[in-house]
């Protein structure tokens, strides 16, 4: 099975996120801005407070569909590799836990009987 036929390459990877970037940006140039940043002293999460116009709920979940186009998801195969190294991993640890549990039980038992 050759490798190359399933995934990507990086290159084609990186052009694609390059080209997702530049529509991005200019769609950003494009777009009016409606946010205004303001700092105050004693504001909450570091001072920045963003005073923005509120939206309904159809406009929202427009800007939210929009934003999820931006996401560069992982192909079928990237999930697969990451899902199988998750699941090695954990499998190795539980069984490193384990066999530690194991013999400090073990000799535990032996020293305090």
């Amino acid at each position: 099975m050759d490798h190359d036929d399933e995934t990507p390459s990086t290159d084609d990877r990186e052009s694609r996120r390059a080209e997702r970037k530049r529509r991005r940006e200019e769609e950003r140039e494009a777009a009016p801005t409606v946010a205004k940043a303001s700092v105050q002293p004693s504001g909450g999460a570091g001072g920045v407070t963003a005073d923005r116009e509120r939206v309904g709920p159809a406009q929202f979940l427009r800007e939210v569909r929009g934003e999820l186009k931006k996401v560069a998801w992982p192909s079928r195969s990237e999930v697969l590799n990451y899902t199988l190294v998750v699941l090695v991993v954990t499998i190795f640890l539980t069984l490193l836990v384990f066999g530690m549990d194991f013999v400090i039980r073990n000799i535990t038992v032996e020293i305090f009987g």
